[in-house]
Order: structure tokens, then C-alpha cells, then sequence
């Protein structure tokens, strides 16, 4: 599907699903059936493509349905997933017999369309009454417009997954705040930190609220002695019910791998002024082409109209603090701000709750025509969708080439496992899909996967997030029989000046790589034809023999 008829098909199933909400007044299942299907309208740009990182959390699930534990390389004890509850759901699935691929794709879509639903929720929790109904239809029909949202929906990582927990331990906050003593919140955010573990800044907001809300119930009951004890034990009820889940967890995942952190955090993250920069240009990014400008009317809303203001204000603080926490960390090289897709609901609930509400202030004596609000708002949203479709046109040809490159990796990986022994060694950057196709043993030059390397001092936010530690002489000592600097296949072996334009590529560790006379001295420029026409250029160690008999020497 072209990109104007992409536009052209959201705002109609947008415009049909809100005439079909007025006329039937079923507006939650209105908000469920309009976000599918235009989730599937988006699936022609998004629907097949498969982020070649979903391979490195799938090769964990596989790994772990097959008794090797949560590794990467067997026996090799790294951390090198940051979403674990999605790891092991599709870890379960796979033992059950289903495909990993296709379990972690309609997974993945399935709880997009459920968070449309909580979208829909809570947007009628922030705004009562009719003016509710309606900003729940829009938020969700807005969320499933965007093509981030969309993106993520079916890109094989965890998004989804955080985005639904992370509504119902929201609604079930704010549900808390009239049964303090209920915590089952606590659960959920304990599912949301084991999901990713930077969850854990979320669980510190909402903390802060419940102590919030203790407080301005002890000034509302005089603060008696059984009522101090009583808001003392809400809140300890609550922190149990996150421990008892979380605790476990930790635990187990400390003694594991021996770190605080996952080891993602130690390869991607590190202080300077250059990657809060870049995580703040990331920012600018996301609101710039999420319709961000519309965050204005919330404060507006707060101030001014019949919103729930302890409820919005709360939903606003988690909003800012994964913003500033983002911006903090240097953002993410993935496409459609992965960092920010499991926010979303919240953000677009929160947002065209406010525009309801301003719209509901005005008294209604002062409208000139009782249609002017409802076609305000529709005027808004329908300048929304587009705003936030824009972006669509330029991905479908990025989607395109990285659908490719990911279908080349598994190519390699494929050739790999069929052709080569089982105990050969590679090294690779990125690593993703070859991995997961090869099943062997495979050395992440980036780190991602490789505590020495993540563990490096290195100035991090003049490249792109996760690209920019390396270790040559250290991936040379490891003596690998096949180092791969560029993964994607073309039409004849490589030469040497083809390799020395690599020279100006944006990853430290290829030209760090390119440039150690080691590589010249201990490896053979190598090619294998992975399929018809299809050429893979590699460095081949010379001991490597069944490497070598599979392979040719390059051109000069």
C-alpha cells in the first residue's frame, strides 16, 4: 500500500469507527475494533519486518525451551536481554510447540490490540461521563495510528508487553487510591520492572504517590493513631506485594549474572555531555513526530477543566520521568523510538483526555452551535493522525532495507548451521539474526552480548546508542574461526578497496577492527556463495580447515 493510501485508509476506518461508537454508543468496542484494523492497515508497511534484535531475546527463549538455561552461548553467563518476562513467555510457547518467530509477531499484535482497550480505559477513568466515552475512542484510535506504535506492534520485542502492564498497574493505582488496602497494583508492577528492568523508575513514581495520597488521607481524617497505622500498613502491603514477585526475581537474576544492572545497561550507558545530547535530540524526535505539541494541553487541563487532577497529574509525572530518564540513557539506535512506544497509551490517553476536558469547560450557553466541540476535537485528531502517519512514508523504504538486511543475516545463519561444524566460532556485528539462525557459538563484537566489552571504559553519544564499545585485540585472543565486519550479502566477494570504505562506517568496532594489523596477519579474506548470486564476504582463520573448504579466497 502506497503512502497516501495509508492516510486515506486510517482516517477512514477513524471516521467510520467514530460514526459506528455515536450511533451504536458502544464506544469500548468501537475503540478495540477501529485500533485492529487500523493496525492492519499499518501491517503493510510494518507487519513482516522482524527487528534484528527480537533475534537476541529469541535465541535466549530458545536456549532456555531447550534446558540450556538463559545464556548465549552455552555455559556463558551474560545478561545480554533487558526485557526477561518476554523472554520467557516465548521461551514457554516454544516448549509448547509453537514458532518463536511467529509466537513473539502475534503476541506482540494481540497485546496492541489490548492495549488499545486500556488506552480506552483510562481515558474514561480521567474524564467522566459522555466527554470520557469520547476521548477514550480517540486516544486508542490515535495510538494505533502512529507508526511507532505500529512498528512495535509486531517487531518481535517486549513494547506490547510493557505497554498492557504498564496500563494495569496504572488503572489498578488509581483504583488504589479509594482501596489503599488492595495493593494488587504492587503485583503488576513487579511484572512491569521484570519486564524491563528500567520499569523500575515507573514503580519509584507511583511509591512516591502512594505516599502522596497517605498523606492527604491523614489530613482528611485528623490524623488519629489508628489511621496513621492504617495508611503505614497500605503501604507496606504494597511494597510486600511488589517484593514478594520481584525479590524472587532479583535474586536469582544477581546470583546469575553478577551485576545490578543488565548488561545491556553497561554496553549502551555511561556519563558525558554528548550522550545526553543525543538522548535529548531522541526526545525532541519523538515529540516532534508523535504530535508532542498536544503534551501542552495537560497542565492547560489540570489548571482550568473537570479532569481528574490527582489521577492526571500522576499519569503525568510517570510520563516526564521516562522522558527525563530516556534523554539520561542517550535514547536508542532502534527505528520508531522503541524507548517511547510502551509509554504511548498513556501519553495519547492522557493527552486527548485533556483536550476533552477543555472542550467540556466551556459552559455550554456559550456554545454557539452544540456541534462546535465535537467538531473541534474531530478536527484536531483527524490533523494528528496525519501528523503522526507522516513518518510512515519515509520508513517504508527504511522498513524495506531492514527487512532485507534481517533476511540476509538469517541467510548467513542458515548457510552457517548446514554447512559448518557445530563448534565453530564466529564473530559478528550486528549479531541478532546470524545467531539465531546458526546456533553457534558467537562473539558480539559490540558487547551487547559480552561482559568484557560492555565493561569498557569508552566515551559514549557520538555514535549511535549500543554501537560503540569494541575490543579488537580481546575478539582476536578469543581466536575465532570467522569474523564477519559487514553482513549484508552482494553480488561478488568483496576486494580489499571494498573493505577500506568501511573505514568511514559509524561502528568503532568494525574500523577499530579494519585497522589492527592482527587481522592481516592471522586471518584470510574469505567469501561463500550464501545463495544464487548472493555472495557473503568474511575473515577466515587459517587453522579454521572445514572453514576453509567451505569458502574461497577473495579477490585482491
Amino acid at each position: 500500500m502506497n503512502f497516501p493510501y495509508l492516510v486515506l485508509g486510517v482516517l477512514g476506518a477513524a471516521s467510520i469507527t467514530g460514526v459506528a461508537a455515536r450511533i451504536t454508543r458502544q464506544y469500548a468496542a468501537a475503540a478495540v475494533l477501529g485500533s485492529t484494523a487500523i493496525l492492519l492497515l499499518h501491517s503493510t508497511f510494518y507487519f513482516h519486518y522482524t527487528s534484528d534484535d527480537a533475534y537476541i531475546s529469541y535465541r535466549y527463549a530458545r536456549n532456555l525451551s531447550d534446558g540450556l538455561g538463559l545464556v548465549w552461548n552455552p555455559g556463558q553467563h551474560v545478561e545480554g536481554y533487558t526485557n526477561f518476562l518476554w523472554v520467557e513467555i516465548i521461551a514457554g510457547l516454544h516448549h509448547l510447540g509453537a514458532d518463536i518467530i511467529l509466537s513473539g509477531r502475534w503476541l506482540g499484535f494481540a497485546l496492541a490490540v489490548i492495549a488499545a482497550g486500556g488506552t480506552y480505559m483510562l481515558a474514561t477513568r480521567l474524564v467522566d461521563g459522555a466527554a470520557g466515552r469520547v476521548a477514550g475512542l480517540v486516544a486508542a484510535l490515535l495510538l494505533a495510528s502512529s507508526g511507532a506504535w505500529a512498528l512495535w506492534a509486531s517487531a518481535g520485542l517486549e513494547p506490547p508487553l510493557f505497554a498492557t502492564l504498564l496500563l494495569a498497574a496504572v488503572m489498578l493505582h488509581l483504583r488504589e487510591r479509594e482501596h489503599p488496602l488492595t495493593p494488587a497494583s504492587g503485583v503488576i508492577w513487579a511484572l512491569v520492572a521484570m519486564t524491563r528492568p528500567d520499569g523500575l523508575v515507573l514503580v519509584a513514581v507511583s511509591g512516591i504517590f502512594k505516599i502522596g495520597d497517605a498523606f492527604a488521607r491523614l489530613r482528611t481524617t485528623r490524623g488519629t493513631e489508628r489511621s496513621l497505622a492504617h495508611e503505614i500498613g497500605a503501604l507496606l502491603l504494597w511494597v510486600a506485594a511488589f517484593a514478594a514477585v520481584f525479590a524472587p526475581y532479583f535474586v536469582w537474576r544477581y546470583a546469575t549474572y553478577g551485576w545490578l544492572y543488565p548488561n545491556t545497561y553497561y554496553a549502551k550507558v555511561g556519563v558525558g555531555l554528548d550522550q545526553y545530547d543525543r538522548g535529548f535530540r531522541y526526545l525532541a524526535s519523538f515529540l516532534e513526530q508523535s504530535g508532542g505539541w498536544l503534551f501542552l494541553v495537560v497542565p492547560l487541563a489540570v489548571a482550568m477543566a473537570p479532569i481528574r487532577r490527582a489521577a492526571a497529574l500522576y499519569i503525568f509525572a510517570l510520563l516526564v520521568a521516562w522522558m527525563a530518564y530516556v534523554a539520561y540513557i542517550g535514547g536508542d539506535s532502534l527505528l520508531r523510538f522503541r524507548f517511547f512506544a510502551p509509554v504511548m497509551p498513556l501519553f495519547y490517553a492522557l493527552i486527548v483526555a485533556s483536550m476533552a476536558a477543555l472542550i467540556d469547560a466551556i459552559p455550554r450557553e456559550r456554545r454557539s452551535h452544540a456541534w462546535l466541540p465535537q467538531a473541534a476535537i474531530a478536527f484536531v485528531v483527524l490533523a494528528a493522525i496525519v501528523f503522526t502517519l507522516h513518518p510512515s512514508s519515509a520508513d517504508s523504504n527504511l522498513i524495506v532495507g531492514e527487512r532485507r538486511a534481517v533476511a540476509d543475516r538469517v541467510d548467513i545463519g542458515r548457510w552457517f548451521r548446514d554447512n559448518l561444524p557445530g563448534d565453530t566460532t564466529v564473530a559478528a556485528v550486528p549479531v541478532g539474526a546470524i545467531a539465531y539462525a546458526s546456533r553457534l557459538t558467537v562473539i558480539d563484537m559490540l558487547g551487547i552480548n559480552d561482559e568484557h566489552i560492555a565493561h569498557r571504559d569508552v566515551d559514549l553519544g557520538e555514535f549511535a546508542a549500543g554501537h560503540e564499545k569494541y575490543d579488537s585485540d580481546y575478539v582476536l585472543d578469543r581466536q575465532p574461526d570467522i569474523i564477519i565486519l559487514f553482513d549484508s550479502l552482494s553480488r561478488s566477494p568483496w576486494t580489499a578497496a571494498e573493505y577500506a570504505t568501511l573505514n568511514g562506517a559509524f561502528i568503532p568496532a568494525v574500523v577499530d577492527m579494519l585497522n589492527s594489523p592482527r587481522l592481516a596477519r592471522e586471518y584470510e579474506r574469505r567469501a561463500v556463495e550464501v545463495r544464487e548470486g548472493k555472495w557473503l564476504s568474511l575473515y577466515v582463520r587459517p587453522g579454521a580447515a572445514q572453514v576453509l573448504a567451505k569458502t574461497q579466497a577473495a579477490p585482491p
